[in-house]
This record gives C-alpha cells, structure tokens and sequence, in this order.
C-alpha cells in the first residue's frame, strides 16, 4: 500500500511556510529507501484575485514553471541528502510583479564512531513576504532565509547525549519593514538529554550568538542568548508530539536600549496518523524578531495551524490546510507600523492525481485574509491554480 506522502512537493510554493528559525527544530529526515537521482519538471496556471494584496484587489493570471532536483546516497554509514527546486512566476496583465524563486536543503548526515554522529546542512527558503499594500508598478518583495550548521550528538551511556553545533542564519527581505528584514546571527549552542527506549527524548540547551543588520546605521551589532528546552514525545504507536520551549533575549550594542528585546518564544507539533489513509498534523508557534525601520522595535507573532490529509485511493491525495497568524508591532511613535496588529488567516485545499508513476497533477484553492488594525493593510485573495509535476 502507498503511504501517505510528508509533503507535496509541487504544491509548496502553495502552502503556508513558517519562518526559518522554527523550521529548523521541526526537521525531518525521511527513512533512507535506497540511492535516489530523480529530476522533475513543474508547469502550473493560477487565477490570483487579488494580485496586489490591496483592500480593492486587481485580478491576473500567473504562469509558474519550475525544475528541481532530489538526491539521496547512503556511503557506509554516512548520508548525503540535496533536495532543491528553481520556480519561475510570470503574471499576464501585472509584468512588474514577476520573480523567481530558489530553495533548496542540504545535508550530510555522518557518523565517526558508533556513539558520535551528527549532520551538516544548508538549507534556502524564497517566497512571497506581504507586508504592505503594493500599489501600481511596485515589485513583489522576497523573502530569502538560509540556515548553516553542523551538529553532533555523543552517546555518553544508557540514554544519556551530550549535543553541540555551530549555525548561522541570514534573513534578506526586500520590504525594511519586515520582521526580522536583515540579520545574521553566528550561534554556538551546547546541551544535553536523555533519549528513552520507548523513543521519547528531553534535551535542554543553550545557545549565544552574536549578529548584526544590513539595513541599520544605529545599534548594527548585537548579542543575543537562548535557553530552550526540546521534547519528544510518541504518545501513541500513531501519534507523536514534538514542542520546544525557549526564552530568547537580544542585546544591542548601542542605540540607547530601544531596539533590545527578549521573551518566550515556543512550538509544537503533533502528528497523528488516523488510519493507513489518514493523517492530522497540528501545531503552533510564538516567535520574536527585529523591526529595523523608523524608530526600531520588535515584532512579536503566534501562529496555528491544523492540516488533514487523506487517500482515498493509492492514486489520490486530498490535503486540507488552515493557518492563523496574530502579528504584533512594539514599536517607536514615529513608525508607519506603530500600535499595528494584525490576524491574517490562510485557507488551502489541494487534490493530487498520479494516474502514472512519472506523472501527478493537482488542483488547489487557497484564500487568504488578513485584518489589520490599520485599515489600509487589510486584504482579501482567492488563487485558484492547476499544475502538473513531471519525474524522471
């Protein structure tokens, strides 16, 4: 019997992505299933209704194209995994909005002895960051996050670990007003935890880091440190609980204090695989970040999420997706963001058809809404889109 898939590969750019430093303590490795080259050819049409993300909306259609690649090889026991993909998204009417788009992950999974292991990654996100209204011959902004790190992990005994690593994280984004719009962090982190039999694990870990902004004159240069606590718990055969717990603090080196932050950050995720055909998967996430524009300050953002998914048949899949996100800005008097909150919500239904091993085709709906506390920013957007993902 097929097993139901982690995650549509053609209908990424489609979905509801979460930020990079959350993403990073949700990684999955899929079980090794032998050496893999496989290439794939993506072609897609969507009807966005509101293009511009603006209160009164204009229409157009958008064409996407992308290439991408997946590679995985087992080497006695090291891993090397690279699973990338190139987009391309061409508008009919809106020319100036067209982009492109490239992601990729990477890694090298290595063991030295039986007891000391670890991995060596890069992974890139690029997408779409809707902040503000566009208003008439204005580009899209992106969005680009890279993380690199090396992490390892020694068996001590019984179940006892000792972990460590080195990372750094890069957000670019083409809007100043962005959250987290500029910095690179270098981090060290070091930790310890127990890993159970029954396959339940606690680590508890501490991370500083030094960093600073492309786009900022005072209070470039920070530190910033990181507690956190990181659990996994199978709390059935079919139902597994993944959450982290940390108290992030940020230092700046000068301006005065009023660009510092520090608080709660957290996530969790629950994966539950109903039957043979049926999986749900939950979670939710708070997060902390820089805002660099007038006046500097944080933004401070919740997010939740619950998606089903189903296959009626080997040959089908149906995914359902539904995503809150509560944003709020700390920030200076002076700023266009000031006393700003927003909730934006983001609905997704997809249907996938394999009717050959080489060919899958889709249809999705996705709806997205967002409500402000300044009026200007609301927006309402529905895409419809059809696509085909050729492998070979």
């Amino acid at each position: 019997m097929k097993k139901l898939p982690k995650q549509s590969l053609i209908g990424l750019a489609a979905l509801c992505v979460l930020p990079a430093a959350v993403q990073a303590q949700l990684q999955y490795q899929e079980p090794y299933a032998g050496d893999t080259l496989q290439f794939r050819a993506l072609a897609g049409l969507q009807h966005d209704s509101n293009v511009l993300r603006t209160r009164d909306g204009e229409s157009d259609q958008v064409g996407v194209l992308g290439a991408g690649i997946r590679f995985d090889k087992q080497i006695s026991l090291q891993r090397i995994t690279i699973d990338a993909e190139a987009n391309a998204y061409r508008h009919r009417d809106f020319s100036e909005l067209n982009y492109e788009t490239l992601n990729y992950n990477a890694a090298w999974n290595f063991s030295l002895t039986p007891r000391l292991r670890g991995t060596v990654s890069a992974d890139r996100r690029q997408f779409r960051d809707v902040v503000d209204a566009l208003g008439g011959g204005s580009a899209v902004d992106l969005r680009t996050e890279r993380t690199e790190q090396v992490q390892g992990l020694y068996e001590i005994g019984g179940g006892w670990r000792a972990v460590g690593g080195l990372l750094q994280t890069r957000s670019r984004s083409d809007e100043p007003r962005a959250f987290e719009s500029s910095p690179t962090v270098r981090s060290a982190r070091v930790g310890g935890g127990y890993e159970f039999g029954s396959g339940a694990s606690v680590y508890v870990r501490y991370r500083y880091g030094t960093g600073e902004y492309d786009n900022v004159v005072v209070g470039q240069d920070f530190k910033e440190t990181e507690p956190d606590i990181v659990v996994r718990w199978p709390v059935t055969a079919k139902t597994t609980v993944d959450a982290r717990v940390g108290y992030l603090r940020r230092e700046h080196d000068d301006g005065g204090g009023f660009r510092d932050f520090s608080g709660g950050v957290f996530n969790a995720n629950a994966y539950w695989d109903i039957t043979a055909k049926t999986r749900l998967t939950g979670g939710f996430a708070r997060e902390i970040g820089s805002y660099e524009f007038i006046g500097g300050g944080n933004v401070r953002t919740n997010r939740l999420y619950v998606g089903p998914m189903w296959m009626p048949t080997e040959l089908v899949t149906v995914s359902l997706r539904y995503e809150r996100e509560e944003r709020d800005w700390n920030v200076g008097p002076a700023s266009p963001d000031a006393a700003r909150s927003d909730t934006t919500h983001y609905s997704s239904a997809m249907v996938e058809w394999t009717p050959r091993r080489f060919l899958t085709l889709q249809a999705s709906l996705r709806a997205e809404r967002r409500n402000s506390s300044i009026a200007f920013f609301d927006y309402d957007a529905t895409i419809v889109g059809v696509g085909a993902k050729l492998t070979f």
